[in-house]
């Protein structure tokens, strides 16, 4: 039997699950299951929040957003795309964005003055909406000759910054807009990119065998992560890479269940080139797709030769090294064109994008060892994961909120990697159908005290089945754990590579300026997708056959962490010095927001209250759903697809 061998025919019960005579995970079979209305919803509620945290964050407080949206205004205006050092920030883009890097904001918003008595943006009048000028009236394209160091997003592959200056060239008379009106149209962009996240989310978990009120938590997850909705909402390369990452996942969930077909390995090598054009994080995405073949590969032989089969099969399932080839081949030859041309010009992958060593601002830590490092670097990982709010601090969550959730996030993660290491390896279906069901779940056991005569006498079919039988019997009680382990393993080994990543480069930046540098949370959200997926089977563990509720809690939960991170931006940036949050400062709030925001004051107000209606709704409908209660409760079958059946007390709600 090859990969590309239908796997046999079994009963199906629900016409929305995956066929039996397709691969596990496929597109083909996910593809027949609709998305659930909760889902949609939750989506929905995703951009309405993302559409919200744009006005939230005022023009320019997104990570280096000045220096983004400048790569996109040079290639507009045919700067093409220099040598590192060369690239200078446009005199059009400086004129207001030095407000907050360098000038009368910069104490408030980049170094936490606000409490040593620096003004809030609500007490500093912006200028009126029909005075504020476009990109080209306040100085164009020409670059700045002040002495100030280079745009260093010239290190960073053109893939977002050539689609954002392609939009809004397609947009007709944008050029004359308001600079701020420009950089929310690019802002947008980012929105719409990152748009589909829950339904990655949603559509991974099934492809992995999920039931579907898991999938609809891990689809609600990512509102729980407010740092990730404050990213998306700016411009920026994260959610270009974020995007890319996620559809992967979604992919690599059908391969490490056994979905090992050429065409499978071409998409997964389609959004992998793509993340390559992104940012250099795509390095740690050949790992997760070896391993996930790997896993793959296990899988296929497992389903292959379940335990207690009585079919012969046709050969072995072969090492998967053509479709891990051409994932990753087709993923290098889309976008590693980038890196080997940077590599030929300036003699390394991603060159220093100041070609100078910068000042460093972050503060010196000390005393100087490893330990030292250690505590900052895992600390300001996790704060800044969730929170993220500022640039660096404050506004900040609770540091009740964040241990609470890193807590619960590892918590559950843990258990659905150990629940899917102990869970048995499943039986297959008696070869006649009168057999009874115990007899069928006593084949491994059966096959071990067979006796060697038995196995020496019988026909050729039989020894083979005996021998299939004793292979799997052996990978459920030997070694077979490794492989049901390493599936939730494939799907976090984006976020775990890329903290080693963000570690590495953090350290040895310590090493030459003890300093803190580069320790931003937000380089995990390129995991978000597999994440989402792993917390959400390990949540249906614990609830069990409560799992219903599992959308509810997470949504629950978000609302938790949503509240607390608007509260604590809304107050640090929206309200004058003094002056605490109360409910009946709200009106206050969006109206200072609504000052400084690029479009008319109804629009800000309109999306404000979309929001808090969707979130009501969204709500309502998943605890309305919960409580009618499935009819029927998922279970994962012999070869791994998710059928439909009645509850049962024992189940595990995992893949």
């Amino acid at each position: 039997m090859t990969p590309e061998t239908p796997m046999p025919e079994k009963a199906d019960t629900q016409e929305n699950e995956p066929r039996r005579d397709e691969p596990p995970g496929s597109g083909r079979s996910s593809g027949r299951s609709k998305v659930p209305v909760l889902v949609l919803l939750i989506t929905a509620l995703h951009v309405a929040l993302l559409v919200t945290y744009s006005f939230v964050y005022t023009t320019w407080t997104g990570y280096d957003e000045a220096q983004h949206v400048d790569m996109v205004y040079g290639l507009q205006h045919g700067a093409g795309w220099p040598a590192p050092g060369e690239k200078m920030i446009a005199t059009g883009v400086a004129a207001t964005s030095d407000d907050f890097d360098r000038g009368r904001f910069q104490d408030m918003f980049q170094s936490g003055g606000k409490r040593r008595g620096s003004p809030s943006f609500a007490e500093i009048a912006p200028t009126p909406r029909g005075d504020r000028l476009s990109f080209d009236e306040l100085g164009g394209a020409t670059p700045v000759d002040d002495g100030r160091l280079s745009n260093q997003m010239i290190q960073h592959p053109p893939l977002v910054y050539a689609i954002g200056a392609g939009l809004l060239d397609v947009v007709a008379g944008s050029e004359h807009w308001a600079y701020d009106q420009q950089v929310l149209v690019l802002r947008l962009l980012n929105i719409l990119l990152l748009a589909p996240v829950p339904l990655l989310a949603w559509a991974a978990a099934r492809r992995f065998g999920l039931r579907r009120p898991l999938a609809t938590a891990a689809a609600a997850l990512p509102l729980a992560v407010p740092g990730f909705t404050r990213v998306g909402a700016t411009f920026n390369n994260d959610g270009i890479l974020i995007l890319a990452t996620g559809a992967l996942t979604v992919v690599l969930a059908g391969v490490v269940r056994g979905d090992l077909r050429r065409r499978t390995a071409a998409w997964a090598g389609v959004w992998f080139g793509v993340a390559m054009l992104s940012k250099a994080f795509a390095f740690a995405l050949p790992f997760t797709i070896a391993a996930a073949y790997l896993v793959g590969w296990r899988q296929a032989r497992r389903d292959q030769h379940p335990a207690g089969d009585g079919r012969p099969c046709a050969g072995r399932v072969r090492l998967p090294v053509l479709p891990a080839v051409i994932a990753v081949g087709l993923g290098v030859a889309i976008g590693g064109w980038w890196w080997v041309r940077n590599y030929l010009l300036y003699d390394a992958l991603q060159p220093n994008g100041w070609a100078t060593d910068p000042p460093r601002r972050e503060p010196l830590l000390l005393p100087d060892s490893f330990f030292t490092w250690l505590w900052y670097f895992v600390r300001t990982m996790i704060s800044r994961f969730w929170g993220g709010l500022g640039m660096f601090e404050p506004p900040q969550l609770s540091p009740i909120a964040i241990v609470a959730a890193t807590v619960t996030v590892i918590g559950l993660s843990v258990t659905a990697v150990v629940t899917a290491a102990r869970r048995r390896a499943p039986v297959a279906e008696a070869v006649t159908e009168d057999a009874p069901a115990a007899a069928t779940e006593a084949a491994p056991d059966a096959a071990v005290e067979a006796s060697p005569k038995a196995a020496t006498t019988a026909s050729p079919e039989a020894t083979t089945t005996t021998e299939a039988t004793t292979e799997a019997t052996t990978a459920s009680t030997g070694l077979g754990w490794i492989t049901r382990a390493a599936a939730p393993l494939v799907l976090l080994a984006p976020v775990f590579l890329a903290y080693l990543m963000v570690g590495q480069r953090s350290w040895a930046e310590y090493e030459r300026y003890t300093r803190g540098i580069a320790v931003q949370g937000r380089y995990l959200y390129l995991g978000l997708v597999g994440l989402a997926v792993v917390v959400a089977a390990g949540l249906g563990r614990l609830l069990g056959r409560r799992a219903r509720w599992a959308p509810s809690v997470v949504l629950l939960g978000a609302l938790v962490m949503q509240g607390l991170a608007l509260l604590a931006v809304c107050s640090y940036y929206w309200l004058p010095r003094g002056v605490r949050f109360v409910p009946t400062r709200i009106p206050d709030v969006v109206s200072a927001i609504a000052r400084w925001a690029p479009l008319p004051v109804g629009v800000t107000i309109g999306a404000f209250v979309l929001t808090g209606l969707l979130w009501v709704g969204v709500l309502l409908v998943s605890v309305r759903t919960a409580r009618r209660g499935p009819a029927a409760t998922s279970r994962t079958d012999a070869g791994g697809e998710t059928t439909e059946t009645s509850p049962q007390p024992d189940q595990v709600a995992l893949a």
